[in-house]
């Protein structure tokens, strides 16, 4: 979107008319990136998070069905 009004394009010279109209879509484009830099950031927390489940052992319950005992990564304490 062109920050200036149609009318006001058409009274600019040419090639002021295309440096205007390049500084509207350079705006537009600086917004949409803007925007995706929320993205970007969860989408990378989320990778990270991924990986590090990916390195912890799959089958190691967080408390056993015994109920007695808890299983830690390293000990089993009574």
């Amino acid at each position: 979107m062109c920050p200036y009004r149609k009318a006001t394009l058409r009274r600019m010279p040419p090639v002021t008319r295309k440096y205007a109209k390049l500084l509207g879509e350079l705006e537009s484009v600086l917004r949409k990136g803007k925007n995706l830099v929320e993205e970007i950031r969860r989408l990378e927390l989320d990778s990270r998070a991924l990986v590090h489940a990916k390195q912890m052992p799959q089958h190691l319950p967080l408390q056993n069905s015994g109920g007695d005992f808890i299983v830690t990564e390293h000990e089993e304490r009574r």
